[in-house]
């Protein structure tokens, strides 16, 4: 197993070379094995001379590489080889590299840095092709950031589950209530004032408006016609009243006219108008009673009409132009909350992407709030490990480094 020590203090010394040394050195020199490229004199250690054992494979890499110029294999210069050459012991590996090999139980020298698409670095395992990211805690978070926001860059908000991105979306106030009053009025058009009362609810107020209303006019009807027949009845009275009254005048001037009341006729004209002028007093207590009827009649008939009047102005709130306004403002309403409840809805009824909408100034969306907590749904593993979604670490001189795997 390899150990730290014996990657930290190695040191350059001089190395008698055995037949089968010498010969590989030799051959890969005449092969033009690049020495510079360690993955390519791996390969060709193993493919061609089908060598196995990791400690020979590493020490051969590090002679070739030590010994060997590229220029030297170019120009075939391959003859200097002796029977001793130096061997380096104290290579000078990148923390994450040793931390690395440690994890993977090799020798740095098998370990190839690649071009660096993270804030962490990047290594191959040229034994088995594996490919690393390792880097401290914080490194491992910045690098997780910078994938989401390269996520965002690229493949824009549709990578995202669109429920949960929703809670990072925020609609602009402005924008949102002139879409909604131009989706309200633009459904205005196509309802009549049966369906857009159902549309904004009121179907119901507006059913027992009308109710109302037939039952106020119905008793409007009844109380006109009741005033009709007790009017003509106090006309009736009126008449008989005046009669009566001519009656008795005439009584008492034909009384003080015959003053010889040999015939008796004296008493009996007494006698009729003290008759008649009961009947008179009665009929004026039925007339007064009529009249008192009336007055209460037609102020009923003025608390009935004004009663009305007031309904059909409830009433017209309710159809054509009024109701089209308040239709207007009541679905205006309900699509605003429904923008502000659910963002996607909003997005959903322009037509535009996610992304297309935020470039149209219909919506903002915390794109810090949301790397964040997708890093910390997910973790730094679902983020980095795009292999197998683990998360490993090792401690190098009190400094944890994390490990992730990506092919």
């Amino acid at each position: 197993m390899l150990k730290l020590s014996q990657i930290l203090n190695e040191e350059v010394e001089s190395v008698k070379l055995n037949r089968f040394e010498k010969r590989t050195l030799l051959y890969m020199c005449q092969e033009k094995v690049n020495p510079i490229n360690i993955r390519d004199v791996y390969e060709f250690l193993e493919e061609q001379l089908f060598m196995k054992n990791e400690e020979e494979i590493v020490k051969i890499i590090k002679l070739y590489k030590h010994n060997f110029s590229y220029e030297n294999v170019e120009s075939g210069e391959c003859e200097k080889i002796g029977e001793s050459i130096d061997s380096p012991k104290n290579e000078d590996y990148d923390e994450e590299k040793i931390v690395l090999g440690i994890y993977l139980d090799i020798d740095p020298y098998l370990i190839e840095t690649l071009t660096h698409h993270t804030i962490l670095d990047e290594y191959e395992n040229l034994i088995d092709g594996d490919e690393y990211l390792v880097g401290t805690y914080q490194q491992a978070v910045d690098a997780a950031k910078q994938r989401i926001w390269g996520i965002i860059d690229t493949e824009g908000y549709s990578y995202f589950d669109e429920d949960w991105l929703s809670y990072y979306v925020e609609i602009d106030d402005q924008s949102a209530k002139y879409n909604a009053e131009e989706r309200a009025k633009d459904d205005v058009l196509h309802y009549d004032d049966e369906e857009l009362r159902g549309m904004i609810y009121v179907s119901d107020e507006y059913d027992g408006l009308i109710e109302d209303r037939e039952y106020e006019e119905e008793e409007l009807k009844e109380k006109i016609g009741e005033y009709k027949i007790v009017k003509f009845k106090l006309e009736k009275l009126d008449k008989e009243k005046k009669i009566i009254e001519r009656e008795i005048e005439t009584l008492g001037f034909s009384l003080d006219y015959d003053n010889d009341d040999a015939d008796g006729y004296s008493e009996m004209y007494n006698v009729d108008i003290s008759e008649m002028t009961d009947t008179l007093h009665n009929l004026e207590t039925v007339i007064f009673e009529y009249l008192s009827y009336i007055e209460q009649t037609e102020t009923e008939i003025d608390n009935l009409e004004e009663t009305i009047k007031k309904s059909n102005e409830e009433i017209s709130k309710y159809e054509g132009e009024q109701l089209s306004d308040l239709a207007i403002e009541s679905l205006s309403e309900n699509y605003l909350q429904d923008y502000s409840d659910d963002p996607m809805v909003y997005i959903e009824s322009s037509g535009f992407s996610i992304s297309e909408a935020e470039s149209e100034g219909m919506i903002s969306i915390d794109e810090p709030a949301l790397v964040r907590d997708y890093i910390a749904d997910d973790g730094l593993a679902g983020v980095l490990a795009t292999y197998d979604g683990y998360e490993n670490t090792k401690v190098l001189n009190g400094i944890r480094y994390y490990i992730f795997r990506t092919n």
